[in-house]
């Protein structure tokens, strides 16, 4: 868990865009990954398999609930107020960029580039064939190109 935790909250995060909903996805993907643990037969990376598991525990609960309105994100940035607004600022576009993409889209860009999973992993752990991966990733990277510019 302590290997995987970071990564699994982060996949939560990215695609719920709320820090509440993302400690309850990943909390969640954990436990069913305890009461699955005997069905991993290691035919990909059991950081894939558990990543899987966070995404569709992540798309169950996004499509549970309304959208949340955009909120502003705190920064990480140990620089000054006004640079830390900015970053704030670009965080807060990507992610509402991030949640108006379509839940299969959302999930294969934030595998493939904010994870840094190769496209066979992240067909693997979206259980789709590669070539639906390589479209989802491009179809979600072209619509985040036309919000974010």
């Amino acid at each position: 868990m302590r290997r995987h935790q970071t990564a699994v909250y982060r996949v939560c995060y990215r695609v719920l865009g709320d820090r509440e909903d993302a400690r309850d996805a990943a909390q969640e993907a954990f436990i069913r990954a305890y009461g699955k643990i005997d069905t991993f037969q290691g035919r990909s990376a059991f950081r894939t398999w558990m990543l899987r598991l966070a995404v569709n525990v992540s798309l169950n609960e996004r499509s549970r609930r309304r959208p949340l309105p955009p909120e502003l994100l705190e920064a990480d940035s140990g620089s000054g107020p006004e640079e830390a607004a900015v970053a704030a600022d670009e965080v807060a576009r990507l992610h509402r960029a991030l949640r108006s993409l379509k839940p299969n889209h959302r999930a294969a860009v934030v595998l493939r580039d904010l994870e840094g999973l190769t496209y066979e992993e992240v067909a693997e752990a979206l259980e789709v064939p590669p070539g639906t991966a390589k479209g989802w990733v491009s179809r979600g990277r072209r619509r985040l190109r036309e919000l974010l510019l």
